[in-house]
């Protein structure tokens, strides 16, 4: 049942990396784009791949949970920074990037979760794309989110 639980893990560490994928390569490429429609599916197909983002996160987390327990692992320390780790750089991620990414979708008509805004509003959220360093400032806190994570899980250090 241990194997399982790691299998499952492992697993759902690959699973978040590839729904979460899509969102990284859609924040890149978002730079480049001018034409609202363009701009509009990117981030619906972005916001379509979180789901499997978010069920990737469910098998890192469930199985993660039983693992402290089946290794008695609930009394180390690098458990509980692994988890400290995982939810500040959820939170800071979600953070800032869901407000932005809302005002972008909204300003150029987005389907999913979109509101509306007025047109002035959608200019200056378009604008903002081509010169903002958010694709690389959360590309830069994921990246040594799950290095630390990844490191901490292997290491284990005492």
């Amino acid at each position: 049942m241990y194997q399982l639980m790691v299998f499952l893990h492992i697993l759902g560490a690959i699973v978040f990396a590839l729904g979460h994928g899509t969102s990284i390569a859609v924040a890149f490429r978002l730079k480049k784009e001018t034409e609202h429609p363009r701009i509009a599916a990117l981030l619906d197909a972005s916001s379509w791949s979180t789901g499997i983002m978010y069920v990737g996160l469910l098998l890192i987390v469930g199985p993660g949970i039983a693992l402290g327990f089946m290794g008695d692992y609930w009394g180390q320390w690098w458990l509980w920074l692994s988890i400290g780790v995982l939810i500040v750089v959820l939170g800071t991620m979600y953070g800032m990037a869901a407000p932005y990414y809302m005002r972008v979708r909204a300003a150029t008509g987005a389907t999913m979760r979109a509101e509306s805004v007025d047109p002035g509003q959608a200019s200056a959220a378009l604008e903002s794309l081509a010169t903002s360093s958010r694709p690389m400032v959360l590309a830069l806190i994921g990246g040594v989110g799950i290095v630390v994570i990844l490191w901490l899980m292997v290491a284990q250090p005492g």
